[in-house]
């Protein structure tokens, strides 16, 4: 974890008596938690649908935070001197038309997608071999069982066959354990006939996924890289003809599987063709921004940027609405509530501010890479980028403290270690809260770095902080509802992020960038 053991002199100046500029103290009181409680009970709300990205939800939340806006006297910078930027996004899912169709000595079988398997792949393809059956994804394999799947389909069981659970739970093993097979044009998991493990069950859970497709920026590279191979996941019916077609049946390959000495097994009279169709479709959504001018007739050309992503992951296929109450409802009410603690503050900051709600985070953080690729405002004219998702509950490690007065920040000192240290003076003046560091280790595993709307601006050389309080049980699950929300604390981090963001807009130039910051670009 890599934390800074210096500061420029004004700032340690500053350090020595802490204080929130007099000329700021109005908009930091005006921060509460009851202003955050009544945006959040609207964006987080079952009329909301999860705000889906483009979907119906998303467009209502959109129109209310543009309403916000506008009552605030925001100047609207987006297209056609409207609140909102848009964006189109190509939708690809798979076609009903997708087909497997096997090559048996009896002749040509064709299967279906959704009636006799699945997939989640969005290839648009046809791929035909022989097919080699290869046991569980666990399969330790030589060398010659290596060479011997190049080429080829791989049939594989679900799950694994290493007997960590209790006799009479195959059915529980984890159906996604899968491998890469090098080489392999294909891969095809056997499910089980009944249970969590089943097609039947399978298509209920994920129909509605698959439905919804696969999402990006029209015109852009995916953000997510294709797989090497695609995984199909197929019937017990479709199976058992795949291995009658070779003179065995499930029974018997699963009691192989299990045995020390299998090997791959070639299924020499079965081939099969995978005709992998898929549909697209465009879309529209929009990222809402507004702008507050500053006060310096030089500096007010220059600003700062406060972002929450305001999309989520509407709805589930068993009809559940999954609302986002932290993730991230409550950085969306904090940069609203920020927008208006600016808006009836007397005195203005010498920068303008910002104010932007993006859309398509969760679909790989779409709208704010749109907005890098089309900003408003030149990056190079950006001084910082304070991004605010996930505030509003207490994790594990804290709770088991009994410690909410925390905060986690990341990627402050990755840029320019000038804004970690207005970050920490701020936070000195103000709340006093923890500033933990801990996810802004470069080697911590859960690379919280890369995961937030913030990172398309560092990757374009804009220094940015990462507000968050941690993922806990209910981050995106129908759970993470607005009652579990502690918004008293809420409205602590949003009051830090108002005084860095004054102190920032205020700064006498724009911030010194690291020697070493283009590695994180």
């Amino acid at each position: 974890m890599r934390r800074i053991s210096f500061v420029f002199l004004p700032l340690t100046l500053l350090l020595a008596q802490p204080k929130i500029d007099k000329n700021a103290l109005p908009g930091y009181e005006s921060i509460t938690a009851d202003d955050l409680s009544a945006h959040l009970h609207f964006l987080a709300s079952p009329e909301l649908e999860g705000r889906e990205t483009s979907f119906r939800g998303q467009k209502v939340a959109a129109r209310y935070i543009a309403a916000a806006f506008q009552k605030l006297g925001l100047k609207p910078i987006g297209d056609k001197g409207t609140y909102f930027q848009h964006l189109d996004l190509e939708v690809t899912r798979i076609s009903e038309r997708t087909t497997i169709t096997l090559s048996v000595p009896s002749g040509k079988k064709e299967f279906w997608i959704r009636k006799d398997f699945l997939t989640n792949s969005t290839r648009d393809t046809v791929l035909e071999a022989p097919v080699v059956f290869v046991g569980y994804a666990d399969q330790a394999f030589s060398n010659e069982s290596e060479e011997l799947i190049k080429g080829k389909i791989v049939l594989t069981l679900a799950g694994t066959k290493s007997p960590a659970e209790e006799a009479g739970t195959r059915s529980s093993r984890r159906l996604f354990a899968t491998r890469p097979y090098p080489g392999a044009v294909a891969t095809l998991v056997i499910l089980n006939e009944t249970g969590p493990t089943s097609l039947p069950s399978l298509v209920n859970r994920f129909s509605n996924a698959i439905d919804k497709g696969s999402m990006r920026l029209v015109g852009g590279e995916s953000r997510r890289r294709a797989p090497s191979s695609s995984t199909y996941y197929v019937s017990s019916e479709l199976a058992r003809e795949i291995l009658a077609g070779a003179g065995t049946t499930i029974e018997t390959v699963r009691s192989s599987a299990t045995g020390e000495s299998f090997q791959p097994l070639a299924l020499g009279n079965v081939a099969a063709r995978i005709d992998s169709k898929i549909a697209r479709d465009i879309k529209q959504s929009e990222n809402v921004i507004g702008m507050l001018e500053g006060s310096d007739p030089k500096l007010k050309n220059e600003i700062v940027i406060f972002t929450a992503h305001y999309d989520h992951l509407g709805v589930n296929a068993d009809g559940q609405i999954n609302p986002g109450a932290d993730d991230d409802g409550s950085g969306t009410a904090a940069v609203l509530e920020l927008a208006e603690a600016f808006a009836v503050n007397p005195v203005k900051p010498k920068r303008s501010l910002v104010f932007m709600t993006v859309t398509g985070e969760e679909k790989g953080l779409l709208g704010s890479y749109y907005y890098s690729q089309n900003p408003i405002i030149p990056m190079e004219k950006t001084i910082a980028n304070l991004n605010t998702d996930m505030i509003g509950r207490v994790d594990k490690k804290y709770e088991a403290m009994n410690n909410p007065n925390y905060v986690y920040v990341i990627g402050s000192d990755k840029i320019s270690t000038e804004l970690d240290s207005v970050l920490r003076v701020s936070n000195a003046s103000s709340e006093n809260l923890l500033l933990d560091y801990t996810f802004n280790d470069d080697k911590d595993p859960n690379q919280f770095y890369r995961r937030s709307d913030h990172f398309n601006f560092a990757r374009n050389g804009v220094p940015v902080v990462f507000y968050f309080t941690g993922v806990h049980d209910d981050y995106h699950r129908p759970t993470d509802t607005v009652d579990k929300i502690l918004f008293g604390r809420a409205a602590r981090i949003t009051r830090l992020i108002f005084v860095t963001g004054w102190n920032t807009a205020n700064f006498p130039r724009m911030f010194v960038k690291n020697a070493s910051s283009a590695v994180y670009q």
